[in-house]
């Protein structure tokens, strides 16, 4: 008697499972764009990631899925998942880049990369490369309608590296390694921001207590 029930209720549940999942089949693009909105609004960000794939994938051509992958590549830099933040912005720049939005595009996707660092500690090879490219990118785009907001993010990289170079010369200082900490401060000055004021980034004591 117990296993017939079991079995009744397993064939109940998986009946109303695929009930649901047959009822979200075929639904209009506002449909999956409003869904997508409120998990987004409940901070359930891997739920609207899969509004987005319903969206995308059984309306291609609707017009809401660019403002959904904006939504969602600001909701993912908002909490910290900047690989996902970027995925979504190379989803867009693949989808909607265009000569009208050029300049946009580039805007997205350093700004994008400019969230997608916490403690620059870390992150020196990251800082280092964004540094290079967007100046190679300001050097190569002089009429992009965001260019001071772009230079606004390379400078904030290169403060970034100022300040992780400030520290290593600190420690070449104290271990007296004249050589070294002369090469450190050379990089400083070809950075051309050792002159500009800026709030020290916040580290908290227990990551100080490992710092070098």
């Amino acid at each position: 008697m117990r296993f017939i029930l079991f079995s009744v209720a397993i064939l109940l549940f998986f009946s109303a499972c695929s009930s649901t999942t047959n009822d979200e089949f075929n639904k209009p693009a506002s449909f999956w764009y409003e869904k997508l909105i409120i998990a987004i609004s409940k901070g359930n960000l891997e739920q609207a990631d899969n509004y987005y794939n319903s969206l995308s994938s059984e309306h291609s051509a609707s017009p809401l899925i660019s403002e959904a992958l904006l939504m969602l590549i600001q909701a993912h830099i908002d909490n910290n998942e900047h690989l996902l933040a970027g995925f979504f912005a190379n989803e867009y720049k693949t989808r909607f880049s265009n000569t009208k939005n050029v300049d946009y595009i580039a805007l997205l996707s350093t700004n994008t990369n400019f969230h997608a660092f916490n403690n620059h500690s870390k992150d020196q090879g990251f800082i280092n490369d964004n540094i290079r490219d967007i100046a190679q990118f300001i050097l190569l785009n002089q009429n992009n309608k965001y260019l001071p907001y772009i230079h606004h993010i390379l400078t904030s990289f290169k403060l970034s590296r100022l300040e992780m170079n400030n520290e290593i010369i600190r420690v070449y200082n104290v271990k007296d390694k004249i050589e070294a900490k002369e090469k450190y401060e050379k990089y400083n000055e070809e950075l051309g921001v050792d002159n500009i004021e800026f709030i020290p980034s916040y580290v908290p004591w227990y990551v100080k207590l490992f710092s070098w």
